[in-house]
């Protein structure tokens, strides 16, 4: 069996460190979440050639890159192939790095990125527009993405394991992992470690407090997954589509 014909958890690539499936969940009507359909990922524009074929052999055919523009000029994707269709929906609509970048203190770098996920649910255009292409992509595998694959990245996923029913602590059990991931980084590791740089562990930490905080939100000032899209125009056959990506019914 060829490593692409397997359905990975995180897949095995030399030039991104957090490239995940959405598969494997389960759902509150006993199923579960479908391997090869949504993969979360942090920047694609170091992949090897390797990566390329085993992205596309997985099944990779619709990229969302939710970076604000000019993140994408500076670090521009990698093209997969030819036939994968690609669009970039700022979900934040600013550079993240720089809102981050920032020195924070241990007691207030948790408010300050917890109003940012707040913000970025406040996108309701974008929002909009990720659920519109991700219900008209060709038939395979979608893969969403951001810079390290934690703030945007998550915020998306949250939103799409939420409406195929996966339970609050998987979502935040997804979320949590970004942070041992991007760790096999030399470049993350090393700035994780040095002292100078602690203003910016906001960046690359992955706490589940975070995570539950806007879970909370999304079901207390929204009444859930299902109201917050409506909120946002999203179209109910939209919706739909999306969720049978995930889920098959």
């Amino acid at each position: 069996m060829e490593p692409h014909e397997r359905s990975w958890v995180r897949l095995p690539l030399d030039g991104a460190d957090n490239v995940r499936d959405l598969g494997g969940y389960p759902t509150a009507n006993g199923k579960q979440t479908l391997f090869h359909r949504f993969l979360r990922s942090d920047s694609l524009s170091t992949l090897t050639a390797r990566d390329e074929r085993l992205l596309y052999d997985y099944g990779v055919r619709a990229i969302i890159d939710l970076r604000d523009p000019s993140e994408v000029g500076d670090d521009p994707d990698c093209r997969i192939a030819s036939d994968v269709v690609s669009t970039n929906i700022p979900l934040l609509g600013r550079n993240i790095a720089e809102i981050e970048g920032a020195p924070q203190g241990p007691d207030t770098a948790g408010v300050h990125m917890a109003d940012l996920y707040r913000q970025t649910l406040e996108n309701y255009d974008a929002v909009r527009a990720c659920f519109r292409f991700m219900a008209e992509a060709p038939r395979g595998c979608i893969l969403f993405h951001c810079a390290v694959g934690k703030d945007r990245t998550g915020i998306l996923a949250m939103l799409l394991l939420s409406l195929a029913g996966v339970d609050k602590w998987d979502i935040v059990a997804n979320y949590v992992q970004t942070r041992p991931n991007i760790m096999r980084s030399p470049v993350w590791y090393a700035q994780w470690e040095d002292p100078s740089l602690r203003g910016w562990r906001s960046v690359l930490d992955s706490p589940a407090e975070l995570m539950e905080r806007t879970y909370d939100l999304l079901e207390e000032e929204h009444g859930g997954v299902g109201n917050f899209l409506l909120e946002c125009g999203v179209r109910d056959e939209d919706v739909a589509t999306v969720r049978r990506r995930l889920v098959g019914e």
